[in-house]
């Protein structure tokens, strides 16, 4: 059984994960808090998701056929965030706090020691973390 942690859903959404970004003008298709059917990985931890929690769900796309878009450049982007990371968004919209920056700094230093590593600690933001194309 899933250990399920509650958090407000509408202030998890309300929180912006690419908030600074400059991007490539992609447009969101999705962007719901689902229950997870299968375990993918945590776009700002890195952590692997329980099924049966509750999660947030995003899909972005850059370029729209309707647009004039030749459709093989037409790319849409998926992304995954656990229950914690959510909380963490609900908190820091609520009071402006930085829990969501902690949690991405704790996956690079995850990733490091993974690596063997004696790297020094990473001023990577969340921005400049992998995405995953679909």
């Amino acid at each position: 059984m899933a250990n399920i942690i509650a958090f407000s859903e509408p202030a998890a959404l309300h929180y912006n994960p690419f908030d600074g970004d400059f991007g490539d003008g992609e447009r969101t298709l999705v962007d719901q808090i689902v229950t997870v059917p299968e375990p993918p990985r945590c776009h700002t931890c890195g952590g692997k998701l329980t099924p049966g929690t509750r999660c947030r769900h995003l899909v972005e796309q850059v370029g729209d056929e309707d647009e004039g878009d030749e459709p093989e450049s037409i790319r849409r982007t998926e992304y995954w965030f656990c229950q914690h990371c959510c909380a963490a968004m609900a908190k820091d919209v609520n009071d402006g706090g930085d829990r969501v920056g902690s949690r991405t700094a704790r996956m690079i230093a995850n990733r490091e020691r993974s690596a063997g590593t004696d790297c020094p600690k990473s001023n990577v933001t969340v921005s400049e973390t992998t995405r995953h194309a679909l």
